[in-house]
């Protein structure tokens, strides 16, 4: 299991990847899971937090964004563990309805799947769930962890720095190709490039995407760069 330790001590752990990542950050007696995947990959996800979190609690659920890749045990997860669900206020009424609309492409072969997609409800609807919290452009969830507002892949996307060191991204961007941070998908492409500076602004190294493999500052930097 890939993992990643700051200097204060805080540990990153990739519950689940594939079709979609799901982190852990284990910060003294604060656990948070990061992302919950798809509803299919419960399984998977429950048999690796137990194993993390052996006599822990799960404190908090922190949802980057409400797409269903993202949210399809969210409702699982509250039940079992009682954690406490963080979601951007912008998009708590989806979570509670449990229907996010699929955003745009930013391609010509992604906008044709949104179009295909659209008519297809799994990739609208999830098993709605009532948030704990909500956040708005910055909340300070510990000591060493913070949540800033990321929008432009979707309007309440965010992100968890932790020691500023890391940063786990959501869909802000991907790490699919070498080359390119770029999401195939995005409801606001400008709003998303400002969130990559917001993201520098940081002093984070490592940008771990919902979706792929690490990013490095150097990538982002450049493609920042690129598409500003």
């Amino acid at each position: 299991m890939k993992k990643w330790t700051t200097t204060s001590g805080c540990t990153v752990y990739q519950v689940t990847e594939g079709r979609s990542n799901s982190y852990l950050v284990l910060d003294d007696d604060i656990s948070i899971l990061i992302d919950t995947g798809l509803e299919n990959s419960k399984n998977e996800l429950m048999k690796k937090l137990d194993h993390l979190l052996g006599e822990r609690n799960l404190s908090y659920l922190i949802l980057t964004h409400t797409h269903f890749d993202h949210v399809g045990n969210a409702t699982r997860i509250k039940k079992e563990y009682k954690a406490r669900i963080i979601v951007q206020k912008s998009e708590s009424e989806n979570l509670k309805r449990g229907n996010t609309p699929i955003l745009h492409g930013t391609n010509p072969i992604t906008g044709i799947l949104v179009k295909i997609g659209r008519k297809i409800k799994q990739f609208n609807e999830y098993p709605a769930v009532k948030p704990d919290y909500l956040v708005g452009e910055k909340h300070h969830l510990t000591p060493h962890c913070y949540l800033i507002h990321t929008p432009g892949h979707s309007k309440g996307s965010m992100s968890l720095i932790i020691d500023d060191e890391v940063a786990l991204v959501g869909d802000a961007m991907v790490g699919i190709f070498w080359w390119s941070v770029f999401p195939a998908f995005a409801d606001d492409v400008p709003s998303m490039i400002i969130s990559w500076n917001k993201l520098l602004e940081t002093s984070c190294n490592i940008f771990l995407p919902g979706h792929g493999t690490p990013n490095s500052r150097k990538l982002l930097k450049k493609q920042y760069q690129k598409h500003r």
